[in-house]
């Protein structure tokens, strides 16, 4: 696509998130009286070049960057095997900061794995064939900008801005800049990424892998908390962050929603949480009918253990999160809550259901903190949720 007036030399724009008239207006370039050119900026932006793409196929040398949070460099191995079903025998290298690294480790389809915290001169010395970075963050651009490969995919940087590579970038950049584009938007995160790439996307899932040592170590959790005395766990991930006041559902919410599980004696109804959650996770603990089969998995649990929990898990119900990227890479059946991030971008991929309230017309608004007393998260009850895990 053709990106529409975008000003990028405004003082306002930034190239990775929406500018102040953005978020709190809903005004975007074409229309906005807000715009003030930033003086430092002296040579024009660069026209986008439309895509050239590979047509060869066979072994390449792929270096991937993916910095953002964990749940969304977990999100974005589903392109993995599209690239080595394209380009078989490669070597793929993945650019990542140091928290990712057990959601990747593990990853039989990628062969190195470098943090962005690493000397790189190795990788910015070297020439490869393709370069893929999907973040529009300055960090990743400036590491994506410093690569030398024959083909590149997906942001670069202009002007010291953020800025797409070619055309096949354009819609996601313009998702990331206008809230307007991303509350139109009706794509999976899986498929905007192989079109960014311009690779034929067929459905594949995120990939997390379950080595012998973690299953070793999911059984020593099942031990220690007694599961195998019960015919299946639902696992409630509290979690959710403090970026978003209503990514997480609400306190009653979550509790009506553990007694009424936990009311089937042979049922575990398993609660966990993230340190960010632990006030909000020991609020609703002091709250749930006291029973054997409710188990407090706590919120201090290393990464490791917290994907061998999710492993042992029959459901799980969570919001859009680390734990929801986890439970899907994994195979396990989701529901999971949306509210103010984009539902359209999630993928249960056939196990699952995706949530979020049919009683407001807000949803997707990205607001950190919401005005509002009838919201996205307190228009849906238990009775909505325990449906989709009885």
């Amino acid at each position: 696509m053709k990106l529409p007036i975008i000003n990028f030399d405004c003082k306002h724009f930034a190239g990775y998130k929406p500018c102040k008239p953005n978020k709190e207006l809903g005004v975007f370039c074409g229309a906005c009286e807000f715009y003030e050119k930033d003086e430092s900026i002296k040579e024009e932006f660069p026209e986008i070049p439309e895509a050239s793409m590979v047509l060869c196929e066979g072994e390449k040398k792929i270096v991937i960057i993916k910095l953002d949070a964990v749940g969304d460099v977990l999100r974005t191995t589903s392109i993995l095997p599209t690239l080595r079903e394209k380009f078989p025998d490669s070597n793929i290298i993945w650019i990542t900061k140091e928290r990712s690294f057990e959601v990747l480790k593990d990853n039989s389809l990628i062969d190195e794995i470098y943090f962005d915290s690493d000397e790189l001169e190795n990788i910015y010395n070297d020439e490869f064939d393709i370069a893929i970075n999907l973040d529009s963050g300055p960090e990743s651009c400036a590491i994506m900008g410093r690569i030398n490969a024959n083909d590149r995919f997906g942001y670069s940087v202009a002007n010291g801005k953020p800025y797409p590579v070619n055309e096949l970038a354009n819609e996601w950049y313009l998702m990331g800049v206008d809230d307007n584009a991303k509350k139109a938007n009706n794509k999976t995160y899986h498929l905007i990424i192989h079109e960014i790439c311009g690779l034929e996307y067929s459905g594949t899932r995120p990939m997390l892998e379950m080595p012998s040592d973690k299953i070793a170590r999911s059984e020593e959790l099942m031990n220690k908390f007694g599961l195998d005395k019960y015919d299946e766990l639902i696992l409630v991930n509290l979690g959710g962050g403090n970026r978003w006041q209503y990514k997480k559902w609400t306190k009653q919410g979550y509790i009506d929603l553990v007694n009424r599980l936990s009311e089937h004696e042979q049922r575990a109804v398993g609660i966990i949480a993230g340190n960010e959650d632990k006030d909000f996770y020991e609020e609703i603990s002091d709250e749930i009918i006291e029973r054997n089969n409710v188990i407090y998995f706590g919120c201090d649990n290393s990464l490791e253990d917290f994907i061998c929990i999710i492993y042992l898990a029959g459901k799980v119900f969570t919001s859009d999160s680390l734990g929801f990227h986890i439970a899907a890479a994994l195979g396990i059946y989701t529901a999971v809550i949306v509210g103010p991030t984009s539902h359209t971008e999630l993928d249960v991929f056939g196990n699952g259901e995706i949530i979020f309230s049919s009683k407001v017309e807000c949803l997707c608004c990205y607001l950190n903190r919401c005005p509002k007393t009838v919201t996205c998260m307190n228009t849906v009850d238990a009775e909505v949720i325990i449906k989709y895990l009885e």
